[in-house]
């Protein structure tokens, strides 16, 4: 089994010079990439395929079965697209088949007490732990849940589960939880059309494209022909994580900090952080802290959400917003909005 790499000690000042750089041994053998894209494919369209989408709007209790006319789905979080780039770096050929029909990946890390009634999927936790503690953030190409869209169609069910669980679909990229970014740049519209253009352009042999190709325009994408404008990336490890940084130009000096107990810390030992609030709110500066924000509104209503969980699930809407660009952060003072609903619970 190979051991996933850490970041490499040069710093990339720009998306290209990443890429160019460190891409090439972050993912997976392009063949073997290739090989289970098309075993899921297959699998994806026989004649009675179990759909894993991510979960969304209505379908937020991971594990559970959901219906569509005629067709059995369940809904995860993150877990089985990390799970499947992993075993295809590792160079294992997926059954897609087998592994559904076994519940042979985790289906969540951890799921909610009021998401264990009516759950069929046993499997969970996560098995390649090496990728986040790295510094890695688990990216996709084409967001697997678009906000919005409901499933109108069998394809629907088909379109979700590939983007979840293809290889194709997955790239990593520094993770806000351990670096100082101004923007997420895995969420980032403009740095995904530069990864798919360099993909295509530089990642894959000519009997490899057609397939990455066929992927990426059959979610309505077409490949740009000229190559887009580079991107400037900017990070640093964060101080919370025993190191101070330093800005000088563009170079940045890293030197240890004392060690101190923080709310990061207590995250990686399972434990959230409790925090109360008059309002709904998710920000940079309290992404990666670990924090269970309990909210309760003047009209008493009150409700509580896992702050990462909802970033994660929201931050390329949220992001793109005038207050995120100018503040870091989101608030509602009045009530949940609509797109957060999913993933929060109210205390009755």
């Amino acid at each position: 089994m190979s051991k996933y790499p850490s970041p490499k000690n040069k710093r990339c000042t720009t998306l290209k010079e990443f890429l160019d750089l460190e891409i090439s041994e972050l993912l997976p053998n392009q063949d073997i990439t290739i090989k289970n894209h098309i075993n899921l494919v297959n699998y994806l369209e026989s004649e009675s395929p179990f759909f894993v989408l991510r979960k969304f709007k209505n379908y937020s209790n991971r594990g559970s079965n959901y219906f569509f006319e005629n067709y059995s789905f369940t809904v995860s979080d993150n877990e089985p697209a990390l799970w499947v780039f992993m075993e295809t770096f590792n160079q294992f050929e997926l059954d897609f088949s087998a592994l559904i029909e076994n519940q042979g990946f985790p289906i969540a890390f951890a799921i909610k007490e009021e998401e264990k009634q009516g759950n069929i999927w046993q499997t969970k936790g996560r098995k390649h732990q090496e990728f986040s503690a790295n510094g890695w953030k688990h990216c996709h190409i084409f967001q697997c849940s678009p906000l919005g869209e409901p499933i109108a169609h069998k394809n629907d069910l088909k379109r979700r589960s590939l983007r979840l669980l293809s290889p194709l679909n997955h790239f990593p990229f520094f993770s806000p939880r351990k670096y100082e970014m101004p923007i997420d740049y895995g969420e980032n519209k403009e740095c995904i059309v530069y990864v798919i253009w360099w993909l295509y352009n530089h990642f894959y042999t000519d009997k490899n494209k057609i397939y990455f190709k066929a992927f990426v325009e059959g979610q309505n994408f077409n490949i740009p022909i000229e190559e887009p404008k580079d991107i400037k990336i900017e990070y640093s490890i964060k101080n919370n994580h025993g190191y101070k940084t330093k800005k000088t130009d563009n170079i940045i000096a890293i030197t240890k900090a004392p060690k101190k107990v923080t709310p990061t810390s207590l995250k990686t030992n399972s434990i959230l952080v409790n925090k109360e609030s008059t309002c709904f709110k998710i920000s940079q500066n309290w992404y990666g802290q670990g924090f269970k924000i309990t909210v309760i509104f003047k009209n008493g209503r009150t409700f509580q959400y896992n702050h990462d969980e909802v970033y994660d699930e929201t931050i390329l809407h949220y992001g793109n917003l005038n207050c995120w660009k100018k503040y870091r952060c989101y608030t509602s003072s009045k009530n949940i909005p609509e797109l957060v609903v999913p993933f929060v619970t109210e205390i009755i």
